[in-house]
């Protein structure tokens, strides 16, 4: 997920222009040699440079661009008719993003296998509407982070249930009342999207031309009830992560274990070199299981803008990139990509033991977690103000001006109202 690149997107997003607004038509296809332009978050430049090297006429040049207001420059780029022909658009945006008609049909222009090479739950976030508007690059499966030495220090025993995770966060908060089993991250729309969709919540659909919303359906209320009740016990802190003084309890222990996904594994060697052998990984507790479910947090498509005038080799490209295997190999090792594609997990970095994490192999676990990922969960087209809203309610829960399930209901609240104001008609 290029680690915290998604967050940083989410709030330069608040300034997105008018969804429904039309942002551009694609010219007809040119020829002779052309040059693509390629807006990404990541240093692709070892890809570009192999692809440019087989592809004499049709070159690219790849922009590393900041997260900073990137959705809302893309938008407005397409809309101006100057956009780059390519672009990074992360899952959550995608809909919002076909919304305001700024991404090209790939239909026809990527092969008609091409959904087969992806899991479903997937090829699902750029299939849409019966069309193709981009191939996966990379997902963000979740898992169970957790420091060996205060679980074994305290006979921990890893959760393998929810219920179990919270008897756990009563055991160690007991022990030692300096010591949190985790962090309920006010700030991270991500994270509760992830932990809402394994527990089994749909919060978007389609009926004909309506749109319906359900933000707080059982299954988020069931997560939503689980946090409150650790929250009230003072079993776990409710803060934002990616703080100095969250980066700080966990590399010291205070909070001993991250509910997250897998590009957190850099994350965590990154940050926190100073706790090197004293984590593990283990698969997210479960509600039933029986019926394991893992949810997702993270992950983009390259997708081809509407207003590019070489749609056809640009959609070459864009599933060159993500399939291909020394595309996909350099993507791994440059980028610490978790590939989104099946056969990016032939590449033999996944198979090697990581010292970090004690010599265990914990792309295993992510690996079976891929798998487990319900299918249905599906994004709203105004996420660029439904996740700005989510910090604005949840942040409330930190200082106790709201509990979990009251900031959810607010965030239904807010995310219809707003869809209502951006012209989409919609139940919920």
């Amino acid at each position: 997920m290029g680690q915290r690149r998604h967050r940083l997107a989410v709030a330069a997003a608040t300034a997105l222009l008018a969804f429904t607004t039309a942002c551009g038509t694609a010219a007809e296809e040119s020829s002779g040699p052309v040059e693509l332009t390629f807006w990404t978050f990541l240093d692709n430049s070892a890809e570009v440079e192999i692809w440019n090297s087989k592809n004499p006429d049709t070159k690219v040049k790849a922009e590393k661009v900041p997260a900073q207001d990137y959705y809302a420059k893309l938008q407005a780029a397409v809309k101006a008719g100057n956009a780059p022909d390519i672009a990074l658009v992360e899952y959550q945006f995608v809909p919002s993003m076909i919304a305001c008609d700024c991404l090209a049909d790939l239909t026809g222009k990527v092969g008609r296998d091409l959904g087969e090479r992806f899991p479903d739950w997937v090829w699902n976030q750029v299939n849409q509407q019966g069309k193709v508007y981009g191939v996966p690059q990379d997902i963000a499966p979740m898992a169970l982070f957790y420091r060996t030495d205060v679980f074994s220090e305290h006979r921990l025993t890893v959760p393998k249930t929810w219920d179990e995770y919270a008897e756990q966060a009563e055991k160690l908060h007991s022990a030692d009342p300096s010591k949190y089993l985790a962090t309920f991250a006010t700030n991270e729309a991500g994270q509760w999207a992830g932990l809402a969709w394994q527990a089994g919540a749909r919060w978007f659909g389609t009926e004909g031309d309506q749109w319906t919303v359900s933000m707080n359906p059982p299954q988020s209320q069931r997560v939503a009830d689980l946090w409150q009740d650790l929250i009230s016990r003072d079993l776990v802190k409710a803060e934002p992560d990616f703080s100095t003084g969250w980066v700080s309890d966990l590399t010291s222990g205070t909070v001993a274990s991250w509910v997250a996904p897998v590009w957190a594994g850099s994350y965590l060697k990154g940050s926190m070199a100073a706790s090197a052998g004293k984590w593990a990984v283990a698969p997210m507790p479960q509600w039933d299981p029986a019926k394991p479910q893992v949810g997702n947090w993270g992950g983009s498509a390259i997708s081809v803008t509407s207003s590019s005038k070489h749609v056809d080799r640009a959609a070459k490209f864009v599933e060159w990139l993500n399939t291909d295997q020394q595309s996909l190999n350099s993507l791994i090792s440059k980028s610490s990509i978790f590939p989104a594609a099946k056969s990016g997990l032939l590449d033999p970095s996944f198979a090697k033991p990581q010292e970090f994490y004690g010599g265990q192999k914990i792309y295993e676990v992510f690996s079976e977690a891929a798998k487990q990922i319900d299918p249905n969960f599906a994004w709203g087209p105004t996420m660029t103000s439904t996740f700005p809203a989510f910090t604005d309610e949840f942040g409330k829960v930190a200082n106790g001006e709201q509990t979990v399930p009251e900031a959810l209901a607010a965030l239904q609240r807010r995310t219809v109202e707003d869809m209502g104001k951006q012209g989409f008609t919609v139940r919920g």
